[in-house]
């Protein structure tokens, strides 16, 4: 019984740090930029040992993925809650911004920094929009069978709402000065997109 306690605690106490070495991963990659930033970064700005950082991500591109991962579980559960409730497509897009809101600094150096990280960095990142385009996609059509929008194809619908936000994000600096794109011009973003499905 005490060993499955202590295997238990010795568990939990890695999670935290995984936990930790993740969060101090996306802050200072959203800060330094996710090329400039290197694992001794990140294993200093916790305070543990740099081998600490390997025993829990054997390559600096695996840490670089479990970001990416993080964000796209926040993503997957906004997502659920908004189909569970069954809303349309302004609401899944408001969904969509929400957690980008919340990752907005991480979210943009990955965006701008895509073309420079490994394929397989960027292969996650692919899959996330897949399923980011999917769930979108979804809302298009149950708006469609309600007559509130045209038909588009996927990867042009997608493409077209990951293009405008990207482009947002990438020039922040343009449409928010200094302050969150997504919080200033998310409503801005959403109202065009709907006027380019509508029927």
């Amino acid at each position: 019984m005490k060993q499955s306690m202590q295997a238990a605690t010795r568990r939990e106490q890695k999670e935290v740090t995984r936990d930790r070495l993740v969060n101090a991963a996306m802050a200072l990659f959203a800060r330094k930029g996710i090329v400039n930033t290197t694992t001794a970064d990140v294993a200093k700005s916790i305070r543990m040992s740099h081998g600490v950082v390997f025993l829990h991500f054997p390559t600096r591109d695996d840490l670089v993925i479990a970001v990416i991962d993080e964000f796209g579980r926040r993503l997957a559960t906004e997502f659920r809650q908004a189909f569970e409730r069954d809303l349309g497509l302004r609401a899944v897009l408001h969904a969509h911004l929400r957690v980008l809101a919340e990752f907005e600094p991480f979210y943009a150096r990955l965006v701008t920094e895509a073309p420079m990280l490994p394929p397989k960095v960027r292969s996650t990142l692919m899959m996330l929009h897949a399923a980011v385009s999917y769930e979108i996609f979804m809302a298009l059509e149950r708006e469609r069978k309600a007559g509130r929008a045209r038909k588009i194809e996927r990867p042009l619908l997608f493409n077209t709402w990951i293009g405008l936000v990207h482009h947002y994000l990438v020039n922040r600096d343009v449409f928010a000065a200094g302050n969150s794109v997504i919080a200033e011009q998310g409503d801005v973003l959403v109202n065009h997109f709907m006027t380019l499905v509508k029927p």
